[in-house]
């Protein structure tokens, strides 16, 4: 029985360094297909009466190069799929969420009269790219519970599809690229909004720190770059809306560590 557990830690030792480059790149891959939920109360065609409806549709993951990451990652999905809409108490399931927000449209109804306004939650998660060990996750939501206006939002999320790590920017690149990348995504950024490079930023209407430009931490990997996400209310208010940067790889070419994920990314494209 020793030897039997040595050579399964060996074994998964070796997986372990081995990396994508060691093995086939379809051993790491993540398979899926796609899962809709959609449920509604009361009647969506009748403006009289109102409505409340739940749009989910979100990767089902089929296969992963073992049971750990693969249950690793479909928590991760229901947990964002959760987080649409919750109270004091966080619920298990998508059905529990769904009953919860339906219960509270039937209170709202029954609190004020001839209420009828639809409620709304649309979540959308996708996966912008798959390969090379590298799985990245996009989620774009639009929820509206009454008030003035519906709120939208684009959150992205990178694991190492070998390992199921979360990967973070500093996984990808070298030490201290924070102001170098800050930098060159400044560029684009201005492009972007249409801001001239002497231009304050604060006096343009966003409220970096410092008045000083920074790239946050909400970022996808995609074929052609690193796509970075303000939503709204993070840097700007409402009205001037959400902020999509792509920094195309080639900008970033010598902050990118060697050794790493992401530069085998880059390989594949040259």
């Amino acid at each position: 029985m020793k030897n039997y557990l040595l050579a399964i830690a060996c074994l998964l030792f070796i997986i372990s360094i081995s990396g994508c480059s060691q093995r086939s790149e379809n051993d790491f891959k993540i398979q899926y297909g796609f899962k809709k939920y959609e449920k509604k109360f009361g009647n969506c065609d009748s403006v009289k009466t109102g409505c409340a409806t739940v749009l989910l549709e979100y990767p089902e993951i089929k296969h992963a190069f073992n049971d750990a990451i693969k249950d690793s990652l479909t928590k991760f999905i229901q947990d964002m799929l959760l987080d649409n809409y919750f109270h004091e108490q966080r619920t298990k399931s998508l059905d529990e969420m769904t009953e919860l927000y339906f219960e509270d449209y039937k209170n709202t109804q029954t609190d004020f009269i001839e209420y009828n306004l639809p409620w709304e939650i649309n979540n959308t998660i996708s996966i912008n790219y798959n390969a090379q060990c590298i799985v990245s996750f996009q989620s774009e939501f639009y929820h509206f519970t009454g008030g003035a206006h519906g709120m939208t939002g684009v959150y992205f999320a990178n694991f190492n599809s070998q390992n199921g790590k979360r990967l973070m920017l500093s996984d990808l690149l070298i030490s201290g690229f924070e102001k170098q990348l800050d930098n060159i995504a400044e560029k684009i950024f201005r492009k972007v909004r249409e801001l001239k490079p002497e231009d304050k930023l604060e006096e343009a209407g966003f409220w970096f720190e410092g008045n000083k430009f920074a790239l946050n931490e909400n970022f996808g990997i995609k074929n052609d770059g690193l796509i970075f996400y303000f939503n709204s209310y993070e840097i700007a208010p409402y009205s001037m809306g959400p902020t999509e940067i792509l920094i195309p790889y080639a900008e970033i070419r010598n902050l990118v560590k060697q050794d790493g994920l992401l530069n085998k990314v880059i390989e594949e494209l040259e």
